[in-house]
């Protein structure tokens, strides 16, 4: 299959990743745009991927991208790797929470090419906090990305 590949690192560029279950993910040239809408519009897929700098490098993002695509999940999780502190109204540190218990919602996801239609009419950058709170019932789901270990031959 054929799906709509939004990329909000560095410069934004939009194309197309494949990928069936039986073959690796084969990514598309790429190009950029300023104008999200105007680019969108072209499109009649109903479901991108996005990713921007919280979907990490190679080869996590390739593993996060394919788990994604055999899953019904549409948004990925990681380790929380910062101290987390509950703090009080005046700022004092009440208490130190145990981060194992945490994870961090992270790109890549899987969008509805409208949510980001939507997201974009009001919004002229991409933010993902931002979409998140927009598009909250899209994402009940989730699924870890566990990084594992990945071999490459040389």
């Amino acid at each position: 299959m054929k799906f709509l590949l939004i990329d909000f690192r560095n410069t934004p560029t939009i194309g197309y990743v494949r990928y069936s279950p039986e073959t690796d993910l084969e990514f598309d040239e790429r190009t950029e745009f300023l104008n999200i809408n105007n680019i969108i519009r072209d499109f009649k897929e109903e479901v991108c991927i996005i990713v921007d700098e919280y979907s990490g490098d190679e080869p996590f993002l390739t593993v996060a991208i394919k788990k994604l695509l055999d899953s019904d999940y549409k948004i990925t999780t990681k380790d929380v790797t910062n101290a987390i502190k509950r703090i009080d109204n005046s700022g004092k540190i009440n208490s130190h929470l145990d981060r194992e218990k945490y994870e961090r919602l992270a790109t890549p996801i899987k969008a509805e090419v409208k949510c980001i239609e939507k997201y974009f009419n009001t919004n002229s950058s991409w933010d993902f906090e931002k979409y998140l709170r927009l598009n909250n019932v899209q994402y009940k789901d989730y699924q870890r990305v566990e990084a594992g270990l990945i071999l490459e031959s040389k």
